[in-house]
């Protein structure tokens, strides 16, 4: 089968997913923020410590979350400061913690375990480390900020609890234990159980809205980081280092080329639920960006192929 249309097949689950989110919260009355709650305090902790414990450290690998670190916080910190002089409100809170990162685990997991099957998730959960730690660490800081003084906003990160299971999960793996098979077999299904509702969040925000508002305004301005900015770094990365520095290979490339092309944050919706900051439009804007997802994924291995 065509890559492309093997992408697509397995990326139309996930709207199947979103509309059963949807349906559940309109007909069986599940609940927003307790859904939050589960993937932000229980299952991303888990997948992030359990990731973390079993990760083979290499430099050239190392390198990566290190320079996608650098280039998040710079993406949000723009962001939120330009958002600041258009919008003048806690909107620019919103754009600056969505601008952090993308859905890189609910959206981009399922992707690369087509693409490349399972002997790289290690690698691709130690990229996404980098987005995933300026998204809980300065990203919801700056959604915080929207409803908290400097230091309540640190406060509020300090106690999430993915903080902690990463520096546990660093002390582990350096410890040279190995984790319980018992431990490794529920983290693969807290893989699995991250992605379902993760993506169901999604659908739930939307049937909590009396209508579905669009803000094109609000989309402009959370896509032109997401669909512009990120590729336009992440293929710059990998063309200075197919032509200069030669690090990496092709499965790198197609990480990278997923990482940045796939859409807004299923977070974002999590997190937004949980600070009070407009979820539903938060949710609007995810949706959005999850069916232009479909696109924009599969043109960017379209386009790696080109330049390789």
């Amino acid at each position: 089968m065509d890559v492309t249309l093997l992408l697509i097949a397995n990326i139309v689950p996930l709207y199947i997913i979103i509309a059963l989110g949807f349906i559940s919260g309109k007909w069986m009355d599940v609940n927003l923020p307790s859904m939050a709650t589960v993937v932000i305090y229980i299952l991303v902790p888990v997948v992030n410590f359990g990731a973390i414990a079993q990760m083979e450290f290499t430099p050239e690998y190392i390198l990566l979350p290190i320079i996608f670190f650098i280039i998040s916080a710079f993406i949000g910190t723009v962001s939120y400061l330009t958002s600041q002089q258009i919008w003048k409100n806690d909107i620019a809170n919103l754009i600056g913690m969505g601008s952090m990162a993308g859905n890189t685990m609910y959206f981009g997991l399922p992707v690369i375990l087509v693409l490349l099957g399972t002997e790289w998730v290690g690698v691709y959960l130690l990229l996404t480390l980098a987005t995933f730690l300026n998204e809980i660490g300065l990203g919801y800081f700056f959604g915080a900020r929207g409803s908290a003084t400097v230091k309540g906003a640190l406060v509020k990160v300090i106690k999430l609890p993915v903080i902690h299971a990463i520096w546990l999960g660093l002390l582990y793996n350096v410890s040279g234990f190995t984790l319980p098979e018992v431990f490794t077999l529920y983290w693969n299904y807290s893989i699995g159980a991250s992605i379902i509702i993760g993506m169901m969040i999604i659908g739930i925000a939307l049937s909590k809205q009396v209508k579905l508002e669009i803000d094109i305004k609000l989309l402009l301005s959370m896509f032109t980081p997401k669909f512009v900015i990120w590729p336009l770094s992440g293929f710059g990365f990998i063309l200075l280092d197919m032509h200069f520095f030669h690090l990496y290979g092709s499965e790198i490339y197609q990480m990278l080329a997923v990482f940045t092309a796939v859409p807004l944050a299923g977070n974002l919706v999590a997190y937004a639920a949980t600070l009070d900051l407009h979820p539903e439009r938060a949710a609007a804007a995810v949706l959005v960006s999850t069916i232009l997802g479909i696109f924009t994924v599969p043109a960017a291995i379209f386009i790696l192929k080109l330049l390789s």
